[in-house]
């Protein structure tokens, strides 16, 4: 990362590391910006910098994308926002930790199409989510 002015910008909807996201920003001097539909209100944000949409499959999405810059970072379990961030020159890392790359939207786009199509197949008709993520995970990624 060239830019230490650069913003940090946080999918907040059901983020499972904002206290690591919080540790790592503050070891650069950086304030994270989180953004969260009023679904996942917090009332302890400690006078740090949050913003609440009004829910919409894809306005938090839509705000982050319209205010990022080159040079930003965006954490966010979201493909497909990592797929439009990425040719801006803006760094995309999921909670996980894996940093996206712009050579990799084929084959993003590629696996999200094919788990969709899967879940269609589903006999029972439930959907599972992602894996929780387990404190050992979290901290790994530190």
């Amino acid at each position: 990362m060239q830019n230490l002015n650069s913003s940090v910008w946080v999918d907040a909807d059901s983020c499972p590391v904002q206290e690591e996201i919080r540790l790592v920003c503050s070891s650069f001097q950086l304030e994270p910006k989180f953004v969260a539909t009023v679904n996942h209100y917090k009332h302890d944000t400690n006078n740090e910098n949050w913003t609440y949409l009004d829910h919409g499959s894809q306005s938090v999405d839509l705000f982050i994308l319209n205010r990022v810059k080159s040079g930003d970072i965006v954490v966010t379990q979201d493909y497909s926002l990592a797929v439009l961030l990425t040719p801006r020159g803006v760094y995309v890392i999921t909670p996980r930790g894996k940093l996206i790359k712009e050579g990799e939207a084929t084959d993003i786009m590629n696996q999200k199409h094919l788990r969709q199509q899967s879940l269609k197949r589903k006999k029972n008709g439930k959907v599972h989510g992602h894996l929780r993520m387990r404190i050992d995970g979290r901290l790994r990624k530190l």
